[in-house]
């Protein structure tokens, strides 16, 4: 009876309805009922598994390729084929094998058996999910999911990490095989919807209901208006993809085998070039220009730039992106993952207690040093053993350079450092020597990041000297200490602040690169409120001869001018594309530029008379675009705000903003304006400004 039960349950999984075993005619007992049974079972054991082996190789036999492009007259020769049922999967579980998988370096799906775990992902979905689920992550599928992921359990070797991915490619699986149907069945062959009856080859999985709610989500004028722009969208692409089904990571895969090469990616720029080969091997030149320019820009961005922000390749193609993906890396890498360390495991009780252990050890250590530090380098007269006598007395250091450590005593008593004392004769800071009793102290190991620079009142001022390329002509800054502690309090801040952050971005993402032609920067201590109330026309001027300083302005280009409501008030940004006559307005508070109408009236008369200069036609009228940018939650942060819309635009290079602003930025937290203070202070750092 068992093995019988086998057979039976093996017929019901293919058959609808499951066969079922007739009642007996009589109830009552007879003499040969033993036997005949007997007899009887063996029969029907046999007819049950000769029916299902029919069956199997009937069904698995079949082939589920699809030709989006066939016509109309082929498709009730195409419905005549059965369903995949995938054969050599389901005879090798009858046996107890399971196959393995194999994952590339990206976490992506590889050969051997990478093909076939996603083909048999896409027959579980179509088994399992309904072609009317329009929401993959509704709660209503979670059994449907919960079966898919068995099902892979039981015939691939496969730990349960990778569950999201095969998930994910379940949901893919099932757009793509909804698109195959409305394409191929509701759709002539100039893309218009057309009436279809439910097509019979897929009977056994999609219901008449189902198909008829389905044909109706499809007549809806929405649904249509999506469709057509997907459609146009897709039916000539620019650089189209000539790999057919193999995809990026078993190209990959196929590329480095062939190469012999011992990597264990390529770069996405590379790979997106090859997924682009005709069969013939030739390359277009469009795709050449596109790969030749990565090669360019890679060898000038830094890589943190570059992990930080898009991708070169995005950043060439100069088109929308997308989130959760790495253009040119294909299915299941997403920014988080390709770029950043993956996240580690919260640490045990143990490793906890292990951790404070050596902390106290280092600390414990500290103390001694600190101990014996005070005992040898303060006099021997000194008598105030206290904290601040141990801060305050006079080391005596030898001529040369000696190590040292670092103390702070506010807000409390602590090492911050170690380094070195350079007590020798002549020593200059910022081209200025140093008054007596000061020497010169250079940090060689940070122990408290978080420690406050104290910035000795000696030095009030620096004075910095800016490449011509930042403002289109001669400039230099003064950075007093004032303007080092709105940094550090993050409090507003100033056109001095402003102005060597640009300087930065200047020197660190654009100079010798293409960004240089694409955004150029107009001084705010030339152009503000206050200075177009005492003298507009010399503001207009001013604003001209930066435009003439650019060159012809006829690509487009974006002209950034933080613009300051006056006597150190509100920040703004306004970018400006001579050669579209758009002006990009940007406020992180509410309103536009209607706050400040002589800027507006100063820049437009200035982009007027650039262009007859330049015997420019004026095509059309200005156009000012308010752009919905991140707003600020308090009264300080616009300063801020302004750094971080210039270092956006420029990191995404893109020209045209975005009415909405870019997807990638719709909120600022103050980690976003914290890596601005970061980042300049670095730079102040690296230029040896303090």
């Amino acid at each position: 009876m068992g093995f019988l039960s086998t057979a039976i349950t093996l017929y019901s999984d293919y058959s609808h309805p499951p066969f079922v075993l007739p009642p007996s005619p009589s109830s009552s007992p007879s003499p040969f009922s033993a036997a005949a049974f007997t007899f009887t079972s063996t029969v029907t054991v046999h007819f049950l598994l000769h029916r299902y082996r029919h069956l199997e190789d009937k069904m698995a036999n079949q082939d589920d390729t699809h030709d989006a492009n066939g016509s109309r007259n082929n498709v009730e020769k195409e419905i005549k084929r059965g369903l995949t049922v995938m054969k050599s999967i389901i005879r090798a579980r009858d046996k107890g094998v399971k196959f393995e998988v194999h994952w590339s370096a990206e976490d992506q799906l590889i050969e051997p058996n990478g093909s076939m775990l996603a083909s048999y992902i896409g027959f579980l979905v179509r088994q399992h999910i309904p072609i009317t689920c329009d929401n993959w992550r509704s709660p209503d599928l979670k059994v449907g999911k919960e079966k898919i992921w068995s099902e892979i359990q039981r015939s691939f070797h496969i730990d349960e990490s990778r569950q999201k991915y095969c998930i994910q490619l379940a949901g893919k699986r099932l757009r793509g095989f909804r698109s195959f149907l409305s394409n191929k069945f509701l759709k002539d062959e100039e893309g218009k919807f057309v009436e279809a009856e439910r097509p019979m080859k897929y009977a056994e999985i999609i219901s008449a209901d189902e198909w008829d709610n389905f044909v109706a989500k499809r007549r809806n004028e929405k649904f249509h208006e999506v469709s057509d722009k997907n459609w146009k969208r897709a039916s000539k692409p620019a650089y189209p993809y000539k790999k057919g089904r193999t995809g990026y990571a078993r190209l990959q895969q196929r590329i480095l085998t062939e190469e012999k090469s011992d990597a264990t990616s390529l770069p996405e720029h590379v790979l997106w070039k090859a997924a682009r080969v005709g069969k013939d091997g030739a390359v277009v030149e469009a795709v050449q220009n596109v790969y030749d320019e990565c090669e360019t820009l890679s060898q000038t961005l830094p890589s943190t730039e570059v992990q930080d922000c898009r991708s070169v390749l995005s950043r060439v193609l100069n088109v929308p992106e997308y989130s959760g993906r790495v253009r040119g890396k294909g299915f299941g890498v997403t920014p988080s993952s390709f770029y950043k360390k993956p996240k580690t495991k919260n640490p045990t009780n143990k490793e906890v207690m292990e951790t404070l252990a050596e902390l106290r050890a280092q600390v414990l250590q500290l103390q001694n040093e600190n101990a014996r530090y005070r005992e040898e380098m303060c006099a021997p007269e000194a008598k105030d053993t206290s904290d601040r006598a141990s801060i305050n007395c006079q080391p005596k250091f030898p001529e040369g350079i000696s190590p040292c450590q670092l103390y702070l005593s506010s807000p409390t008593y602590r090492i911050v450092g170690k380094g070195k004392v350079h007590n020798t004769s002549g020593e200059l800071l910022h081209h200025n020597p140093l008054p007596v009793g000061y020497m010169k102290v250079s940090v060689d190991l940070v122990l408290d990041t978080d420690a406050l620079l104290p910035l000795p009142d000696v030095v009030s001022e620096t004075t910095i000297d800016f490449d011509e390329g930042v403002f289109g002509a001669a400039h230099f800054e003064i950075i007093a200490k004032e303007d080092m502690q709105q940094l550090f309090e993050h409090d507003e801040l100033g056109i001095a602040v402003i102005h060597t952050y640009i300087w930065y971005m200047y020197v660190t993402l654009m100079r010798g690169t293409e960004l240089c032609n694409r955004f150029n920067f107009i001084a705010a201590s030339r152009i503000n409120a206050t200075l177009i109330t005492k003298n507009p026309t010399s503001v207009k001027n001013d604003l001209v001869d930066r435009f003439m300083a650019a060159g012809d302005n006829t690509t487009p280009s974006l002209y950034f001018l933080p613009f300051n409501s006056g006597n150190g008030g509100h920040w703004v940004l306004v970018a400006m594309d001579l050669s579209r006559l758009i002006v990009y307005y940007l406020d992180s508070l509410s309103g536009d530029w209607s706050k400040y109408p002589s800027m507006k009236k100063t820049v437009d008369a200035a982009i007027i008379k650039f262009r007859s200069k330049k015997n420019y036609r004026n095509r059309k009228d200005i156009t000012w675009v308010r752009v919905q940018c991140p707003q600020q939650n308090n009264s300080v942060d616009y300063g801020f705000f302004v750094l971080r819309f210039m270092r956006d635009i420029i990191a995404l290079n893109r020209i045209d903003i975005p009415k909405m602003y870019f997807e990638e930025y719709k909120s600022y937290s103050r980690a976003h304006l914290d890596e601005i203070k970061d980042e300049l202070c670095q730079f102040i750092v690296d230029q040896r400004i303090i």
